[in-house]
């Protein structure tokens, strides 16, 4: 099935409008294969293929799992397309792609990573309860590599920002803050990916201040206790000084002089965006 659908998703790109819609078309009427979900993600994953058909194998995934995953995502068309022992299958093979595959094509990644969290919208915890205990495994292990940490934080942030409700969050929060100030304050880690991990934070304080008014007493506590920690190593990155900019030169270049002023940009960037949440008037570190 994967040449047939190499060549669809192909000519879902074509510049003539009827060849477009008929592959379409005939991707839709795939739908009911059981096999179908499978080889996309063979496609996506396969780095002998051409980038823009990845991305395309996974764009057609994520509207696959929006409309015949769960009846518990808004776009549910009325019939669950996917069995239990496929369903499991998929879920692997797209955190083993959005995380550990080490391949350098961010784009995949992060069209992988939007696919596992439109999933755990659904499934997870009761389904999928092995999701978030594999990726603080990942971002906690120090021989991670910087790719794969890459991608678990690029998961976590989309899971915070659409795959929790407020009670598994509360559930998660301490050991997910945790691994992100592990991360956030590390010496050893690219500065671009301590700048993901403050951002990660950023989306809890957010989800933190939606359910402010159910939860009071519970998200002062929590907030007290870990900003007794982060407070300090915000004021730290704010007042310690940038590294001289690039050249012109090495700026037009891809090497790590450029990248690395680009990540502590990132990071002071990020650390103001959390600051100026954490430490606003009406922020939830000042109630009563």
């Amino acid at each position: 099935m994967e040449q047939e659908l190499l060549t669809l998703l192909a000519n879902t790109q074509s510049p003539q409008a009827d060849a477009r819609k008929s592959a379409e078309q005939q991707l839709h009427a795939l739908y009911s294969n059981e096999t179908f979900p499978i080889s996309l993600i063979a496609i996506a994953s396969h780095e002998s293929v051409p980038v823009n058909l990845r991305q395309s194998a996974l764009s057609v995934l994520r509207t696959f799992i929006t409309t015949g995953w769960s009846s518990s995502l808004d776009e549910f068309k009325g019939q669950v397309l996917v069995n239990d022992t496929n369903k499991a299958q998929i879920r692997r093979a797209l955190l083993e792609l959005a995380t550990t595959v080490e391949t350098p094509e961010r784009k995949v990644k992060a069209s992988a990573s939007y696919a596992v969290s439109k999933i755990a919208s659904a499934d997870f915890p009761d389904d999928w309860p092995e999701l978030l205990p594999a990726l603080l495994h990942i971002i906690n292990d120090a021989s991670t590599t910087d790719i794969a940490l890459h991608g678990a934080l690029k998961v976590l942030l989309d899971l915070v920002d659409t795959g929790f409700g407020e009670e598994q969050f509360f559930t998660v929060a301490r050991d997910l803050v945790s691994a992100l100030f592990a991360v956030a304050t590390s010496e050893t880690r690219r500065p671009i990916l301590r700048a993901l991990a403050v951002a990660v934070f950023k989306s809890c304080f957010d989800t933190l201040e939606m359910v402010l008014e159910q939860h009071k007493q519970a998200i002062k506590s929590f907030v007290d206790e870990l900003l007794g920690g982060w407070s300090p190593y915000f004021v730290s990155t704010l007042e310690a000084p940038l590294p001289q900019p690039p050249s012109e030169e090495e700026a037009n270049k891809s090497g790590d002089v450029a990248a690395l002023w680009r990540g502590f940009v990132a990071l002071k960037i990020q650390v103001v965006k959390v600051s100026t949440l954490a430490l606003a008037p009406a922020g939830v570190i000042h109630l009563n």
